[in-house]
């Protein structure tokens, strides 16, 4: 018993030391700009007491937009299949993590993956950590391997 609490403290000191670092602000598209403080400081009291750490939110599919501006990702996943999406160019690299975890089965969705790029020749691993879009990498119009870590 007395393994579990220190372990249970242990857990809750990482959290509270780590809080500063996990990022609130939530990407959406609302043009109220006071509609996204109110949702950002809800959402920072609840990220605080639950500790709950997650992916960005997925916006609607792109179908009306040019298409110089959007990007088509297909993603292997583990069991086979392949799936696609548009992003635009100029989100975020981490849309793409959301947009796996959306697909990848309810029973294995706390199993750690990894996102890769395979070149001829070598594979390009990808960092969530990285704030880059999809341009920048040279990710638009590629193909992404999802593996478990």
């Amino acid at each position: 018993m007395a393994k579990r609490s220190f372990a249970m403290l242990e857990s809750q000191t990482l959290v509270e030391n780590s809080s500063p670092f996990i990022d609130t602000k939530r990407r959406k598209h609302c043009p109220d700009a006071s509609a996204a403080s109110e949702s950002t400081t809800t959402t920072t009291t609840y990220l605080f007491l639950t500790a709950f750490v997650g992916y960005p939110e997925l916006s609607e599919p792109y179908s009306d937009l040019d298409q110089r501006v959007l990007c088509r990702i297909c993603v292997r996943l583990p069991d086979g299949r392949r799936v696609q999406r548009s992003f635009l160019k100029c989100e975020s690299v981490q849309l793409l993590w959301s947009f796996c975890y959306s697909q990848i089965d309810q029973s294995e969705r706390n199993k750690p993956f990894k996102l890769f790029q395979a070149v001829p020749g070598y594979y390009k691993n990808l960092y969530y950590g990285s704030d880059t879009s999809f341009e920048q990498p040279g990710l638009a119009n590629s193909l992404i391997s999802l593996t478990w870590v």
